[in-house]
């Protein structure tokens, strides 16, 4: 896969900077062969006694002033400009990038891990922007030189530059080898990163499971072991770079060595002026840094394309289908949602079979089953968290195929609940917000009130403004269910999802959360996944599931009296109380 067009066309983006910082280069190559043209004619006017010696220093020390002086003002020309174009382009691949995960289906982030995902916008990003600084400066400043100083090295004498040349195909045959192992060497470095974060994100959040099952040693176990695998990826790079500078160095040492003998005959038999010479000498060792210079640019290179294949990998995966031809936007529900699924598989893992129900506006649906009957996967289907293959089923919102509508407004008509609660790290009001940010506090206070959050919110002592830590780590499990039930009800959304909502929490906080999901599912659509049984009674219809199929259907009395599976988890759950 050949990234360089992507990263071309985002540097194009920034034409005038790129087209003056050239012009900047130019001016800085110019400069710097300078002074390996004129300094024949210093050494040749000083063996001839013409002039006054002082005379001749004067004049040069004020051009080497005037040298320096252009020197620096290109230099910082040329840097300022390609820099902050190559900044420019990583600032956007990185918004690109993170526009582009967070339209990524579902299924993508249950295929990888978050700790590689992450390790793509920081290491692998870090690893690109390294290379582009070097690349855009360092091969349009040096190859200009480069012209620039074999042209001189030709005029001054033709014989010593055939010479000079005959080492530089060999000399760039290495340079692209030692390139082409870094690049594989990295490769390897940065997937090994991936699955270092990976190892470290799991061991930081489920860090109250490690300590509670003392297995702090075996995460360190498990941390020093890919460590170490880490480590011994970057010694190969080290080695790399390690052994190609002085091979490079030793071919032009021997090179050097060749044109002082066959240079000094020259002079000797008077085919060469010292002056010729002097120069010579100098262009060639000026010509040898930017040559040295390519193999660790290439190297940089390198390194930078096996980042940037990794990030294009997940820019090319495919997206959500947010706008397919034709959607039409999907007005307030009136009527009902329908649920037609022949068959819906995981990975080929069928989930869901035969599945046909009706989910009436303004009622509450139940869904019930053991652990892996297919509640969640049915539920998750509805806001399109999933796609369902046409030939396998669909499901319609008052007879519109939800593959029809825009994603934008199906969501805008779902509010979801799980037992999962997700709290961003922020304050108290912006969480309640999340999804609605133009709201006012009054209907911020106003749904924590419906949520019974209210109370526990004032007692904090920044109140509505108080942070709640990372995962919302500083509320307890009761405050931040009745949190995500606000941001529910601030919503205001037709359609309300419930999966699970209170089967984690104690007595008492479920009865205070339950009497906020009583407010929240007023004059709703409710669809409602259910451990326990008793916070489903109520429900309009009930559906219980088994091995992905609806095997029951009716209410809470209806389902009783079948004796059925209903009956068997029911009487599983109030077995002690009978």
């Amino acid at each position: 896969m050949s990234v360089l067009p992507q990263l071309f066309k985002l540097l194009l983006e920034r034409k005038s900077r790129l087209f003056f910082g050239i012009l900047f280069m130019l001016g800085y190559s110019l400069v710097s062969v300078a002074p390996a043209k004129y300094i024949k004619n210093v050494v040749d006017t000083l063996s001839q006694n013409k002039g006054t010696e002082l005379d001749t220093f004067v004049l040069w020390g004020g051009l080497i002033i005037l040298l320096l002086l252009l020197k620096g003002s290109f230099y910082f020309g040329q840097n300022f400009l390609m820099g902050s174009a190559g900044q420019g382009m990583i600032r956007d691949l990185r918004l690109q990038l993170f526009e582009n995960i967070v339209h990524k289906p579902i299924s993508y982030f249950n295929r990888n891990s978050t700790g590689d995902l992450i390790n793509r916008f920081t290491t692998d990003l870090n690893t690109l922007n390294e290379a582009v600084k070097v690349a855009i400066t360092g091969p349009l400043r040096d190859l200009p030189q480069i012209f620039i100083l074999m042209g001189l090295m030709i005029d001054r004498s033709w014989k010593l530059s055939i010479l000079s040349l005959v080492l530089l195909p060999p000399a760039a045959w290495l340079i692209g080898k030692f390139g082409r192992q870094n690049k594989k060497v990295t490769t390897k470095r940065l997937n090994k990163y991936g699955e270092l974060s990976s190892l470290l994100t799991e061991s930081i959040t489920g860090i109250r499971v490690v300590k509670a099952f003392s297995m702090e040693k075996y995460e360190i176990s498990r941390f020093k072991k890919e460590n170490s695998r880490l480590y011994r990826y970057f010694l190969h790079s080290i080695r790399i770079s390690s052994y190609s500078y002085p091979v490079l160095e030793f071919i032009g040492g021997l090179c050097g060595a060749a044109i002082l003998i066959f240079g000094g005959y020259l002079m000797s038999i008077g085919e060469i002026t010292g002056g010729d010479f002097t120069s010579f000498f100098m262009s060639f060792f000026m010509m040898n840094e930017p040559i040295k210079k390519f193999n660790g640019l290439t190297l940089k290179i390198q390194e930078g394309g096996a980042a940037a294949e990794r990030i294009f990998d997940v820019l090319e995966q495919p997206i959500e289908n947010n706008e397919m031809e034709g959607a039409v936007t999907l007005k307030p529900i009136q009527k009902e949602i329908r649920v037609v699924i022949d068959q819906f598989s995981y990975d080929d893992k069928p989930v869901l079979k035969d599945i046909n129900i009706t989910l009436k506006a303004g009622t509450i649906t139940a869904l019930v089953g053991s652990s892996g009957s297919g509640k969640t996967t049915l539920a998750n289907l509805i806001p399109r968290f999933y796609e369902i293959p046409e030939n396998h089923g669909s499901i319609s919102i008052d007879g519109h195929d939800l593959r029809d509508v825009t994603l934008d407004s199906l969501r805008k008509q779902i509010a979801i609940v799980t037992q999962e609660i997700v709290l961003f790290n922020d304050s108290i009001i912006n969480n309640i917000s999340y999804g609605s940010i133009n709201c006012s506090k009054d209907m911020t206070v106003k749904a924590a009130k419906a949520a019974y959050a209210h109370k526990f919110i004032s007692s904090f002592t920044n109140g509505y403004d108080q942070q709640v830590g990372e995962k919302g780590v500083l509320l307890s499990g009761g405050q931040r269910q009745r949190i995500s039930i606000s941001r529910a009800l601030i919503k205001d959304a037709p359609i309300l999802i419930l999966d699970e909502a209170t089967s984690a929490l104690d007595t008492e906080s479920e009865k205070e959360v339950q009497s906020a999901i009583e407010n929240l599912m007023k004059q709703r659509t409710t669809l409602v996944i259910a451990h326990r049984l008793s916070t489903i009674q109520h429900a309009d219809i009930i559906h219980v599931l088994k091995d992905g199929r609806i095997v029951e259907s009716g209410d809470h009395d209806e389902l009783l009296q079948q004796g059925g599976e209903y009956k068997r988890l029911y009487d599983l759950q109030f077995r002690s109380v009978k």
